[in-house]
């Protein structure tokens, strides 16, 4: 099976509306021959504006009942309702605090900085994970290409998965999130235009120096997850519970 094949599955993109960028995590090849197992975990854009509807095939479909919001509150709430259905947690990876007096002025350095400066949120997220395991569980942010981003090319890198399907499936939300004109204009103040759109972009040279990052100071994503805290045990239950045999 292709590279190609592998990304464009047709069980990868689950086309819903009010979200735009929500795939499964599974099928993707490890070093050691096996997969990552689908429906699993999924990755996505906010779904703070899905219907009712949509929730409902998440849940009965997919078996989806455990979702963690990597966004600021500001971000988009959602209903009480919807939430309600959920073991909801809100869990931002970017802590306003931080980046007020380290501003990053690349992606790269952004989530350098939120790999650093988040660590007992990583942990928090793992100790979920842990808790959901044999369950599905959905994770997002606001575009589901930052935050969520990192989180996935953790998981993945944990899973084994080679380092140039991590770096692809980064890259997917281009195909599926469009840039629009509604979301530049929501850009930050002292921040033009084109620099917005480059923030905006998931270019695959951005997940190639964060992962450089990764593994010259951690060795690799099992390496982070020791380093934030868990065991070696965790780690081990962690991985097994999201590979599978072909």
């Amino acid at each position: 099976m292709t590279a190609e094949t592998l990304l464009y599955h047709p069980d990868r993109h689950i086309v819903l509306e009010g979200t735009q960028n929500l795939r499964d995590l599974g099928g993707y090849p490890t070093k050691d021959g096996k997969q990552t197992k689908w429906g699993k975990y999924y990755r996505s854009d906010s779904l703070h504006l899905v219907t009712p509807e949509g929730h409902a095939f998440l849940q009965a479909e997919k078996g989806i009942h455990t979702m963690i919001d990597l966004r600021l509150s500001v971000e988009g709430k959602y209903k009480k309702k919807d939430k309600a259905r959920y073991d909801f947690y809100n869990i931002p990876l970017i802590d306003p605090a931080t980046f007020t007096t380290k501003k990053p002025a690349t992606l790269v350095e952004m989530y350098i900085l939120m790999l650093e400066s988040s660590k007992v949120k990583f942990k928090e997220i793992m100790d979920i994970f842990l808790e959901k395991r044999g369950e599905p569980v959905l994770f997002h942010c606001r575009v589901g290409k930052d935050r969520t981003g990192v989180l996935a090319a953790l998981l993945l890198d944990l899973a084994g998965v080679p380092r140039d399907v991590i770096v692809q499936d980064y890259a997917l939300t281009s195909v599926y999130k469009e840039i629009t004109e509604e979301e530049l204009h929501k850009r930050p103040p002292m921040m033009s235009r084109s620099q917005f759109k480059t923030m905006l972009g998931c270019e695959p040279s951005y997940m190639e120096s964060f992962l450089d990052y990764l593994y010259k100071e951690y060795g690799n994503a099992a390496g982070f997850l020791k380093d934030v805290g868990l065991t070696e045990e965790e780690i081990h239950l962690l991985r097994a519970d999201f590979v599978e045999e072909v």
